[in-house]
Order: C-alpha cells, then structure tokens, then sequence
C-alpha cells in the first residue's frame, strides 16, 4: 500500500466510523461497504475525495434526487462486479482492516 494511501486512510477510517462504512484499502482499490473504487495512483487528495463521492451517492442520493451527469461523474472510477472478480483472480494484496 502506498503512503497516500494509508494517510489517505487515516483520515477516511474516522469518518467512515461515524458513518458505518467499512473502508479498506490497497494500492489499486479503496473498498467502501465492498463498492470497489480504483485509486491507482491516486494522491492522499483524490482518495480523499473518491470516499467522498462515494458517501453523497450512497447516503445523500438516499433523500435527495442527484443530477444524472452528477452521479455518472461521481461514479466514473467504480469497479463493476463483473471486473472486480476479474481483478480478484489476479495475485494483489488485500488489506482487510
């Protein structure tokens, strides 16, 4: 795992705590409540933001309509299903804190 980010988890981890979100991380995919996001070499800033992104789909989007553009633009970087068990057939490391 990269030093973005794990200080990029350590600034997430508290945040994700209050929000029940089950963060964990390595150096391709910041996994969110098991959404797969690519972070390949992302900054500590954008692997922030990604995490960001992915609480106002999740939890904003629950009482508010978001903007289709919005959404898809939010979205950009998610990991389908079909492609993360691609990925997961691939040696990688996995950290599940």
């Amino acid at each position: 795992m990269t030093n973005d980010t794990k200080r990029a988890l350590e600034i997430i981890k508290p945040m994700a705590d209050e929000l029940n979100i089950k963060v964990n991380a390595d150096d391709r995919l910041l996994y969110c409540n098991g959404q797969a996001i690519g972070i390949g070499c992302n900054s500590t800033y954008a692997t922030i933001m990604e995490f960001i992104g992915y609480v106002l789909v999740k939890e904003y989007s629950k009482w508010r309509r978001l903007n289709t553009r919005l959404f898809d633009d939010t979205r950009r970087y998610w990991v389908p299903e079909e492609m993360l068990k691609k990925l997961q057939g691939e040696p990688q490391e996995r950290s599940e804190e």
